[in-house]
């Protein structure tokens, strides 16, 4: 299955988590050369930049793991802007008992990747919804259910706007804050060191131009918990990317600080 250069990049980064089992033969499956050019522009920015990515995807991952293993119920996934993340495989084979069913949501490629899940995992494939739709579309309610909801907000809240991130998240709102919502963004420059801004200035400005996207959303901390309480939510935590690899990794080796990295994630119930 060919992917284009920004979701080629993106696999490319987090290749080391599909180390084995299944979510490797759906790695394998993927067809990364549009991506090589693009892949090639950003390891000359930043070699390690792969680190990031997995830093990110580990910390979902997480804590996706964590609310599912306390939740007194089985939980339903919703992944907007799901893209080939085989996000859906891990939590479904790591938490069988845990998750009712996972609903990966994309405006292109759903009905590929099922026939990909269908080939690599069929026993896991008929609790995988690959559905088409537009994520900031107020239909998307719809993919709520009784059961409690866990929202992963991950690669998109850059591409679209303030009130498009906050409609997304309300969609999911339950009014009695049983729902978790998990979201990743980028911070804006002023909050990175000095000496570090050039890395996402260009990694960015180079996806940007090698898209044709506009300009990326940035948001603090702050801001993404406004964005949450507006929803209806309220903020849990939010988690730099020191923490990230801290989390990851045992310790720090790239970024020793909160100002060493670009990328947030927050945790919030809605």
């Amino acid at each position: 299955m060919e992917l284009d250069a920004t979701a080629a990049l993106v696999m490319a980064w987090a290749s080391p988590l599909y180390d084995g089992g299944r979510t490797r033969d759906f790695f394998d499956a993927l067809n990364l050369s549009k991506g090589e050019d693009l892949i090639r522009r950003c390891d000359e920015v930043c070699p390690w930049y792969g680190e990031v990515i997995l830093n990110r995807k580990h910390q979902i991952s997480r804590l996706v793991g964590r609310e599912l293993a306390r939740s007194p119920e089985p939980c339903r996934v919703v992944i907007p802007a799901a893209g080939m993340s085989p996000l859906a495989l891990e939590v479904l084979e790591e938490y069988p008992d845990c998750v009712t069913d996972v609903v990966e949501i994309d405006i292109s490629g759903m009905e590929e990747k099922h026939a990909l899940y269908e080939q690599v995992a069929p026993d896991l494939a008929g609790r995988i919804a690959c559905v088409r739709a537009d994520i900031t579309a107020p239909s998307l309610a719809r993919y709520g259910g009784r059961e409690p909801v866990i929202l992963v907000v991950e690669g998109v809240s850059y591409y679209i706007g303030r009130e498009e991130l906050g409609g997304m998240i309300s969609s999911f709102c339950s009014g009695n804050g049983k729902n978790v919502v998990v979201v990743e963004y980028l911070a804006p420059c002023q909050m990175v060191a000095p000496r570090r801004r050039s890395i996402p200035r260009s990694v960015f400005g180079s996806i940007r131009e090698a898209c044709g996207l506009a300009p990326f959303s940035v948001y603090t901390p702050g801001r993404m918990a406004s964005v949450i309480r507006d929803a209806g939510g309220r903020v849990d935590a939010h988690y730099s990317m020191a923490a990230m690899e801290r989390a990851r990794c045992g310790e720090n080796h790239f970024f020793r600080s909160e100002e060493d990295g670009w990328i947030w994630c927050t945790k919030g119930r809605i």
